[in-house]
């Protein structure tokens, strides 16, 4: 701004006002002069005013402590805009590391594309990462050893029978070096699953998932994860069991507002987390080892969804009545094997393997005197010093190959019946 304020700088409609004041020679007369010295003194005021606080707001908007600003349009800077991490304010490093490495699985990035898809991956997993996946029979491979038998071997073989999978976790729990997640995922069932056929529909189907993780830095170093295949065959018809002892309701979410999924870990107190592991493992060893059979840790009305061919217990009662006690009447010897346990507020899980003689009737087998491995995954949402809801699969068609019996087979036989 100039001072004296010259019509130059008058902003227009200012300028039309003026205008006719200078039309004629009143103009120059001493009220007039005066009125517009006042009206230039105004519009000196206003535009100060503006600038002082144009001033103020760049001062206020300038970034504290040397930070720079993110990165805007017209802002060369690539600093990230401020944001929660991965899982929430607290989450702990290990459910940040399998979000972030979650998502590309989740999103299929170049899932048929080793190059691409291992350049995505590769942060994320030790060169000597092990993905240890459920049996699968024809399929014939086991443990993946390395992001390239992962890809070649669970991954693409996945990804063909059940293209564009959709999953949602309902309980994602973690420490800094371990996390679990209980999951769904929705899929047409498109192409052979380990030599199984899908029905000529392709129908759509509901797939029981579970993970476990270990941690290594912040690079996943074991992957556990195991599907339930059986429920799988049971809904489109491939009935490889006998009928289950108890009606199937699925594989709900927990009945509790701890966040989505659970927990949200801000909210999550550590003596939470530890009193919920010690009651998980006094349940673990009095379940599975010591043949208890009465279930005590488990609240009266409590909800367990159990694998597909068992279904699911809506009391204390007929969880042991119609899991534990036949189990442990076909098996003796019985070992357990835990890989893994993990614990966040009320939220617990465990990978584990039961050993044992098959020497009584289990699931439609009779004995066979072999000694069978059942590989197992279990979590539970724990209150009030009970368990309140459990969610497990089993790896069937692993035990009953263990025991010389083939279910992918059974269930070939099926899919060729209906076809």
């Amino acid at each position: 701004l100039k001072w004296p304020l010259s019509i130059e700088h008058c902003p227009p409609p200012f300028e039309a006002m003026r205008a006719p004041l200078l039309d004629d020679s009143s103009a120059q007369s001493w009220p007039t002069a005066r009125l517009w010295r006042f009206l230039e003194l105004v519009a000196v005021f206003c535009a100060g005013s503006g600038f002082l606080h144009y001033v103020g707001s760049v001062e206020n908007d300038a970034p504290k402590d040397g930070a720079r600003k993110p990165a805007t349009e017209g802002n060369s800077s690539l600093v990230p805009p401020k944001m929660d991490p991965l899982g929430g304010v607290g989450a702990p490093l290990a459910k940040q590391v399998v979000l972030a490495m979650g998502n590309i699985i989740s999103f299929h990035t170049e899932w048929d594309n080793w190059e691409a898809w291992s350049k995505e991956m590769a942060p994320y997993w030790t060169e000597d990462m092990i993905y240890d996946f459920g049996y699968v029979g024809s399929w014939n491979f086991g443990r993946a050893h390395g992001l390239r038998e992962f890809f070649d071997n669970e991954h693409i073989h996945y990804n063909q029978a059940l293209p564009d999978c959709q999953f949602t976790d309902f309980i994602r729990a973690a420490t800094d070096t371990t996390c679990t997640s209980v999951s769904y995922g929705l899929a047409r069932w498109e192409g052979p699953y380990a030599g199984v056929p899908p029905p000529a529909s392709k129908p759509w189907v509901r797939v029981r998932d579970l993970d476990f993780y270990l941690v290594e830095g912040d690079k996943i170093k074991i992957n556990w994860c195991i599907i339930d295949v059986v429920d799988m065959f049971m809904q489109v018809g491939y009935n490889v069991l006998p009928p289950p002892p108890m009606a199937t309701d699925g594989y709900l979410a927990p009945k509790a507002m701890d966040g989505w999924p659970p927990p949200l870990s801000a909210k999550v107190h550590p003596k939470a987390t530890a009193a919920s592991e010690q009651i998980w493992r006094a349940a673990l060893h009095e379940d599975y080892r010591l043949d208890a059979g009465d279930a005590r840790w488990w609240s009266e009305s409590m909800v367990w969804y159990g694998p597909g061919g068992v279904g699911t217990a809506h009391s204390s009662r007929e969880y042991s009545t119609h899991w534990l006690r036949p189990l442990h009447a076909a098996f003796s010897n019985v070992t357990m094997a835990i890989d893994i346990v993990v614990c966040e507020g009320s939220y617990c899980g465990a990978h584990f393997y039961l050993h044992g003689i098959h020497t009584g009737h289990w699931l439609g087998e009779e004995a066979t005197g072999k000694r069978v491995s059942i590989r197992c995954g279990a979590h539970a949402r724990i209150e009030m010093g009970k368990i309140q809801e459990g969610w497990m699969i089993v790896d069937f068609p692993l035990a009953f190959h263990t025991m010389g019996v083939d279910l992918f087979g059974r269930a070939r036989e099926f899919a060729l019946a209906v076809s």
